[in-house]
């Protein structure tokens, strides 16, 4: 027997290894196939069998029809979400928003019968899927590849093409499995828009996902388990608690609670709640609470977020750094030497209930969309008995948590019946691989014929090709040829600026709270590109950034206003304290966090407005992290437009300058880090400048570049010059005012090559490629075009030759 497995991508084989190899093992041929990762389809290294083969397979449409398909299954997927039972599922409703077409929201938007009727608009939906015809080039790999049964998976993505090849094993008469890989793929994703012949579920929960909203046939559908946590059911521990709790610094003799990451979905801004989590415990009254170990596991998929993060200021606590998907001896050790485990919504509280963990959660306004916002969350709290302890404010998570950390850490029994009726429904003692091995089995041996199309189908389906065209031709869309318009993957992008496009509503631009370098580099250029591609008027656009920087965006937009007229400074020392620092972040920016809420929020207020669309630095973020992962991020000039920043010195600012001069930075920067031998470089240089010429030294206060020495009646500080609420705008007009720029590469030389003033910049630690690589590109706009040095260049070649006019 051949079983052709369409697995999507790589990283879900490892939730099927051992059925793979099981089949495997029984004689049979395993071709695995789906989408390259960094340009090729690689099969694990220990899949070292002669019968299992790995290639990838076709994934787009090449016919008549590709320009239609995934707006019909993306609206399918859409109307799926208007079902009363996905009334409280905020998170889930707001992403199936944000992937549908923006033509067809915004007509559901116009005509608000479509969602009190949205059964009519589904079956509609259902009957276009059935005449959209199978894809040539699908149903060829397919013959070539000649399975005796295909697997799937996960199908229920948006839009999937994997749904062509169901249709077209379907008319090749080929049975069809399809094995949901995780415990939340039927009620948080799209359809399963042609039904398979056989539906492999975890538990009885999932049966009636797949019969209720899915519309499976009950007798198609088959409990076997979740294959996945086989080989977790199987291990033991490996590491001492000595060895472990020194590995992160953790003291042996105290208790360990474990907090458990949730993806971006879950937990968009989840290290805020874990500090303040953290810091709970270290206030509580419990001395038990108060001196125990803390160890924070982040989420496989959001672990270089916390690359930089270091909580061992709370005493007793570490960060889990090395964290990967594939360190599952690692997490079962760490739940084993812990007491309990915490978390807001993630699959590794499953993980602990094999361990034998209690697991407790924290359901806290601010936090909590990613788990009252779905359907999948109850289950962990109602399914089977219940697995996690619900706790509403830190005070009542104290009082459940602090006795579970004062008893001994040996296995719970409460949750017993959870893992079993949830992971292993046929035995907790018995491994699911081979169920599912059998059932796949079971699936080749299935009676089927080809299925051809009906009667009717082409005179129908030529009618629905006429009324797709028609409406094509006739949509407003804007016409985006970028890869924002063209990547599948960025419609969220292209649905919200197209939003913004249809609307009338004042739009804030930002906050952007990122450094000057990149909002100079990336987020001002991007905002201009929208602006233009999607005619955005500037007497729309309210652009919000931090202190004084109203030059940058005029004549982008019409208006501004900076976060120092909208917070007090201690409320700006408050929100660094809670907001992660964005150095420390990756993704950026990548969600609208609490801080830049309420930013909005009170622009919002001190402009009077009641209605208004909102651009947030998200967009870009998102942008980047997508040609970042396809490595491709030689495309992100498509999304850039530069231009040269004008300065607007006042009469009274110009009195204060010499007529002639140099602007100069003394802070040290990323690119050239404090130490000894910088700080005698940047001494030498500004003296050695300001013996031929007026310097103007723009960092402010002065007091933070540490040499206020320097400064002798050649220098002048931009003290005298600028206040707190106008800084940026001084700095900018008396950079484009001056000569040249002499400084460190950073943010104020970005800001000088931004005025086209050239700017002489080193570095002691190489700059990355890509920037220099944007400054290039911006250079063909206005902008200066000189690179910076290293230091051991700009001293021999540039300090003394070029030091005078």
């Amino acid at each position: 027997m051949k079983v052709l497995f369409l697995i999507g991508a790589t990283s879900r084989i490892r939730n099927f290894e051992h059925v793979i190899e099981l089949l495997a093992e029984r004689g049979h041929t395993v071709k695995l196939t789906g989408r390259p990762r960094k340009g090729v389809f690689a099969l694990p290294k220990q899949f070292d069998h002669a019968r299992i083969a790995g290639g990838e397979n076709p994934t787009h449409r090449t016919d008549a029809w590709r320009d239609y398909v995934e707006m019909l299954r993306g609206a399918r997927d859409y109307v799926r979400y208007f079902d009363p039972r996905y009334r409280d599922a905020t998170r889930l409703v707001r992403r199936a928003y944000e992937s549908a077409p923006t033509a067809f929201v915004l007509f559901c938007e116009r005509h608000p019968w479509i969602k009190r009727h949205w059964q009519v608009a589904a079956a509609v939906l259902a009957l276009a899927e059935r005449l959209v015809p199978v894809e040539p080039s699908f149903e060829a790999f397919l013959r070539a590849e000649a399975p005796d049964v295909v697997a799937v998976t996960p199908l229920v993505t948006f839009e999937s093409y994997q749904t062509d090849y169901v249709k077209a094993a379907h008319r090749l008469g080929t049975p069809v499995v399809f094995l949901p890989f995780s415990w939340d793929n039927l009620t948080n994703k799209g359809l399963m828009r042609v039904h398979p012949d056989r539906c492999l579920v975890w538990n009885d929960t999932q049966r009636h996902e797949a019969i209720d909203l899915h519309g499976a046939a009950p007798e198609s559908v088959v409990v076997t388990g979740a294959a996945r946590f086989d080989d977790f059911f199987a291990r033991t521990v490996r590491t001492s608690r000595e060895d472990f709790c020194a590995q992160y610094g953790l003291e042996p003799a105290r208790p360990i609670v474990l907090y458990l990451g949730s993806s971006q979905l879950t937990g968009p801004n989840e290290m805020e709640l874990i500090r303040r989590w953290a810091e709970s415990l270290r206030a509580s009254p419990d001395e038990t609470l108060q001196r125990c170990g803390i160890l924070v596991r982040p989420h496989p998929a959001v672990k270089e977020s916390w690359s930089g993060v270091d909580m061992s200021d709370l005493g007793n606590a570490s960060v889990s750094h090395h964290v990967s998907r594939n360190a599952d001896q690692d997490l079962y050790d760490s739940l084993f030497h812990a007491h309990a485990a915490v978390g807001l919504n993630t699959s590794a509280m499953l993980e602990a209930a094999i361990v034998g963990r209690p697991v407790f959660t924290l359901v806290i306004p601010g936090f909590d969309e990613g788990q009252i916002g779905t359907i999948h969350f109850h289950y962990l709290v109602e399914a089977h008995g219940g697995l996690a302890t619900v706790a509403r404010s830190f005070d009542e998570h104290h009082r459940q948590l602090a006795p579970a950390l004062r008893a001994s850490g040996t296995q719970s029994r409460q949750k017993t019946s959870f893992v079993q009726g949830f992971l292993r429904p046929h035995g907790i003692d018995r491994a699911v691989s081979p169920i599912v091995a059998d059932e796949i089995e079971r699936g080749a041996s299935l009676a089927k014929q080809p299925r051809g199309d009906s009667v009717w189908y082409p005179p129908v389906r030529s009618a629905l090709y006429w009324w797709l065209r028609r409406g094509a031709r006739s949509s407003t869309t804007v016409q985006d040829t970028t890869i924002v318009g063209s990547s599948l993957s960025l419609r969220p992008v292209k649905t919200a600026l197209q939003e913004l496009s249809e609307g009338s509503a004042p739009v804030f631009v930002g906050p952007w709270i990122d450094t000057v370098a990149h909002e100079l580099l990336y987020w001002i250029p991007f905002v201009r590109w929208a602006a233009h591609t999607y005619g955005l008027a500037p007497e729309r656009l309210i652009a919000i950034s931090r202190t004084g920087a109203r030059t940058w965006y005029a004549p982008l937009a019409g208006r501004y206003v900076s976060t120092s007229a909208l917070f007090s400074r201690d409320e700006l020392v408050h929100w660094s304290r809670r907001t992660i620092p964005q150095r420390e972040q990756n993704p950026k920016q990548a969600v609208m966090y609490p801080f830049d809420q309420e930013t909005v929020d009170r622009a919002a207020r001190a402009f009077d407005l009641s209605d208004y669309q909102v651009l947030h630095p998200l967009a870009f973020f998102r942008v980047l992290r997508r040609l970042e992962s396809d490595r491709a991020v030689a495309d992100l000039p498509q999304v850039l437009r530069y231009r040269r920043l004008e300065g607007a010195m006042t009469p009274e600012l110009a009195s204060k300058l010499p007529d002639t001069y140099v602007a100069a930075s003394l802070a040290f920067t990323e690119a050239f880090p404090a130490g000894p031998r910088n700080t005698e470089f940047l001494r030498r240089a500004v003296s050695e400048i300001a013996a031929q010429d007026k310097v103007v030294v723009v960092d402010w206060p002065v007091e933070r570049t540490n040499l206020k020495d320097a400064i002798g009646s050649s220098v002048i500080s931009l003290d005298a010059l600028a206040n707190e609420h106008s800084c940026r705008d001084v700095q900018t007009d008396v950079i484009a005012g001056a000569r040249r720029f002499v400084g460190p590469f950073g943010d104020f030389a970005l800001l000088a090559q931004a005025c086209g003033v050239p700017a002489y910049t080193f570095y002691s630690e190489q700059p990355r490629p890509e920037l220099l690589q944007l400054i290039q590109a911006a250079s063909a706009d206005g902008w200066s075009a000189r690179l910076p040095d290293s230091i051991d260049a700009f001293d021999r070649e540039r300090l003394t030759a070029e030091a005078t006019p």
